[in-house]
């Protein structure tokens, strides 16, 4: 017998799978912007990773009984996705990278926001729990080597 998730839990479930959509358009599109050979490294990975979470968390939801929404194709965007893309953009063709790296942050923040908030909900079934840190706890420590990273550049165009 396949339990009944409260609205709340699917809707947040599906809110946080179109933030990951969105992530990965924008790694998508800044993959295709830029000319250097490992800044297009950098976002293919960046949104690959995020592919791998769409994937995880839609079949997560078909566990739960629930059709996700499908996002492909989709007409209508986030205003956060706007702003992060309107503030990115600039940069990519600019390549100001201790910026762009402080922004690719900012979009990894925004998404530890919206899986804690989801992980803050109760009922949410242990594999969801399970998976919702995993990838929450990947995007922090990913944030983090990002932010090294930034400091470093940042230094040596200091010296």
């Amino acid at each position: 017998m396949k339990v009944k998730h409260s609205e709340k839990v699917i809707k947040k479930a599906n809110n946080l799978l179109m933030m990951n959509y969105e992530a990965e358009k924008i790694f998508t599109d800044a993959h295709d912007i830029v000319n250097d050979n490992n800044l297009k490294s950098f976002f293919r990975e960046l949104a690959f990773e995020r592919n791998e979470f769409i994937r995880a968390l839609r079949k997560e939801t078909i566990k739960l009984g629930e059709k996700p929404q499908n996002f492909e194709g989709l007409n209508k965007l986030s205003r956060a996705y706007y702003i992060f893309w309107k503030n990115l953009r600039p940069l990519l063709k600019e390549d100001y990278t201790p910026e762009l790296l402080d922004q690719i942050c900012n979009i990894k923040e925004w998404s530890i926001d919206n899986y804690n908030d989801l992980l803050q909900e109760l009922n949410l079934s242990l594999s969801l729990c399970k998976l919702l840190a995993e990838q929450r706890d990947l995007l922090h420590s990913k944030m983090n080597s990002i932010k090294i990273d930034s400091i470093k550049v940042k230094e040596t165009l200091e010296v």
